[in-house]
């Protein structure tokens, strides 16, 4: 099988060299297949161009593709796999890093998954076994992990756990050469959420082996500072061209938010209090929101029978009191333990409306207003 390692660099020259030397290592250990590796460079203005054209003298399966400026990370994985299909004969294309947090003796255990039939394996840091830095600071932590459990759940992709790896390897035929890569939704990092969405919707087998992801050998972190909102942009488009539920379902969220938050603060400069203000104004959103969602977020599945209704709306109350319960806990824990202040009630409120939001439309979509199958 003709594997190719499509590696991308933008002034990687404290790296390229050392990394080519141990790929040339660690590619002799597996057997069966022919390996090449294409660098992708997007107009380096230090020596990786020259390094990478000194290694391929030195290695024939090393090769150099040249972009004419830096598009971005998703760009030259695109003319990186194009370049490997028509011009190495691609069967299996692998990314990887340049920068060492990716461990080239993983190779080998990627490879071995598809040859044991998985047509996408992706190296994951959030499987049992894998890591990331213990040396990354929270908020990164935090956005990398946070982010891929709202993918997940956006998504509905709950069996997989790691949407932004960088290292995979995955089957040509029948997978990437039927994505039209012309219609991707970003030429940035964003991109290996819109790949693996569509791998996963021409069915492709795919499995997470663990991986320690390391930290950044030398040089610095070429990542856009724009990763996250681009990846919230393509998460949120996914799911828009799924589902349309699922913005109909915000857009209700943000009626019944509207009202939850006018009710409450009525409420809390009366004697009643913050405490309880919450519960009486998110009972009151609830029963919004249900009206709301019936006749139209979910209007495809919608509840008619009055008797069903009622049944379907005691099983929502039930539901979503669990967040609203957990909101009003978090507002009367930040106000007896900060203080009761207009910013510290409301900052809490907003906490308990994004996990109440995650939570509710996954309950609703597959509970409630559950789709049944035809047949």
């Amino acid at each position: 099988m003709k594997v190719v390692i499509v590696i991308p660099t933008y002034n990687e020259e404290g790296n390229i060299g050392r990394l080519l030397d141990l790929l040339a290592l660690e590619l002799l250990k597996i057997n069966g297949h022919e390996f090449n590796v294409l660098v992708v460079d997007g107009n380096s203005t230090d020596q990786t161009r020259e390094i990478v054209n000194e290694k391929s003298a030195q290695y024939s399966f090393t090769h150099l593709l040249k972009e004419e400026g830096k598009e971005g990370l998703g760009s030259a994985y695109v003319k990186g796999f194009d370049y490997a299909i028509k011009n190495l004969g691609a069967e299996v294309l692998i990314e990887m890093d340049a920068d060492f947090q990716h461990d080239p003796k993983d190779i080998s255990r990627l490879i071995s998954e598809i040859d044991n039939g998985f047509d996408c394996v992706i190296g994951s840091r959030f499987v049992k076994g894998g890591s990331i830095p213990k040396e990354w600071a929270f908020y990164r932590k935090f956005l990398s992990f946070g982010g891929s459990i709202f993918t997940k759940i956006v998504l509905g992709l709950y069996d997989i756990h790691d949407f932004t790896s960088g290292f995979r390897a995955t089957k040509v035929k029948g997978f990437i050469d039927k994505i039209d890569f012309s219609q991707a939704l970003s030429k940035g990092f964003a991109y290996k959420i819109n790949l693996l969405f569509k791998l996963h919707k021409l069915g492709a087998k795919i499995k997470e082996i663990p991986i320690n992801f390391g930290l950044r050998d030398r040089g610095n972190s070429k990542m856009e500072e724009s990763n996250f909102l681009d990846s919230l942009k393509v998460v949120l488009l996914l799911r828009y061209k799924e589902s349309q539920s699922f913005f109909k379902f915000l857009a209700v969220g943000f009626a019944g938010l509207g009202t939850d938050f006018l009710i409450f603060n009525l409420i809390r400069l009366t004697p009643v209090g913050s405490k309880y203000a919450s519960i009486i104004s998110g009972f009151i959103a609830m029963v919004v929101t249900f009206l709301l969602n019936n006749s139209w977020s979910f209007s495809d599945r919608k509840i008619v029978s009055l008797a069903t209704k009622l049944k379907k709306f005691v099983l929502f109350s039930i539901f979503s009191c669990v967040p609203i319960t957990f909101r009003s806990w978090l507002i009367s824990f930040s106000a007896h333990k900060i203080s009761d202040t207009f910013l510290v009630v409301n900052g809490a409120f907003f906490v308990g409306i994004l996990i109440g939001l995650i939570w509710n439309f996954t309950v609703y979509s597959r509970i409630i207003w559950k789709k049944e199958k035809n047949g």
